[in-house]
């Protein structure tokens, strides 16, 4: 039985292809998860009423060390989320614009509220579980006003 000539160029074409083919998806699929969710919406509930931010929950150590300063998102606010009770100082290096702090207990109630500068740092002083970082004359927070995520 004689083979044909044209077998080995035809297999070629088509590893090519299906290489081209996988290559593209893979490069679809990366494009796609680059591209972030949709803002959250939090709540305030403050002395003069309730109040609906746009916003970005932040969970994670990763998300926590990008602050709502140097983000590239037209957001309002940032919610730090803790594990567990923490007194770390927070810093706005690297901000364009002042913020202003709340820090937050267990249940989400404020407990301490300061304004910050760009590259500025503050130690609360108290142990906190959450944290709203709000753009400076969006909102004004008081302690006891409550933080919904």
């Amino acid at each position: 039985m004689e083979r044909n000539p044209f077998l080995p160029i035809a297999a070629f074409i088509l590893i090519i292809g299906l290489s081209v083919v996988s290559f593209l998806g893979y490069m679809l699929a990366a494009r796609r998860l680059q591209t972030p969710p949709p803002p959250q919406r939090i709540v305030v509930e403050t002395k003069g009423g309730t109040h609906t931010l746009k916003a970005r929950l932040a969970r994670t150590p990763e998300a926590w060390r990008r602050g709502l300063g140097v983000r590239g998102e037209d957001l309002e606010a940032l919610l730090y989320l803790f594990p567990e009770a923490t007194d770390a100082p927070f810093s706005t290096e690297g901000y364009r614009f002042p913020v202003l702090l709340a820090f937050l207990d267990a249940h989400g109630r404020v407990l301490q509220v300061v304004q910050l500068e760009p590259g500025k740092s503050y130690a609360p002083g108290l142990a906190y579980r959450g944290l709203l970082e709000v753009r400076s004359g969006v909102l004004r927070l008081e302690p006891g006003d409550r933080v919904l995520p």
